[in-house]
């Protein structure tokens, strides 16, 4: 490879790295701050708003069909659902992804877990949720009390919401 197409990769490699760093800064900022409120839709066609939620714990995630650890840990969140649900605990996914493609993913994988479509990626961006997986729980006063960087294990979020022990 010619010394400038070298260059060239090496900059742009570098320049992912540093964009993937500052999305999780401005993701891990949010702990301890109230979680940025939303409004979005689900694949059903009802909206659910994040203001909706307080006096629950929320597992927040954010996926996308084009992200491996994603589609890994949906069956894990869906189990988490099935599990925390009688506990108060909600557990949503926000799809950063193509709305038909992440439907599709969904039920041809039979995942049945409330997903919602962040059209434009501003909910997302809101998170800094474009370095995927990521996932945020967020207590009953609506405040982000923990961030789950890369694909969660299900001990991770019982051991951090007190609903779940």
């Amino acid at each position: 490879m010619p010394p400038a197409l070298v260059l060239l990769a090496a900059s742009l490699s570098f320049g992912d790295k540093r964009a993937a760093e500052a999305a999780n800064a401005k993701s891990l900022a949010l702990v301890g701050k109230t979680a940025p409120d939303f409004s979005l839709w689900d694949f059903d066609g009802r909206v659910f708003t994040l203001a909706s939620q307080r006096g629950h714990f929320v597992v927040l995630a954010f996926w996308a069909t084009w992200c491996p650890p994603c589609r890994a840990e949906l069956a894990t969140l869906a189990e988490l659902q099935n599990e925390l649900a009688p506990q108060g605990v909600t557990v949503i996914t926000v799809a950063y992804d193509d709305r038909q493609k992440a439907r599709d993913y969904l039920r041809n994988k039979h995942v049945d877990i409330r997903s919602l479509w962040d059209e434009g990626g501003r909910v997302s961006g809101s998170y800094g949720a474009h370095v995927l997986p990521k996932t945020f729980l967020i207590n009953p006063d609506g405040s982000v009390i923990k961030v789950i960087i890369g694909k969660l294990a299900a001990r991770e979020v019982r051991r951090a919401i007190p609903a779940a022990q």
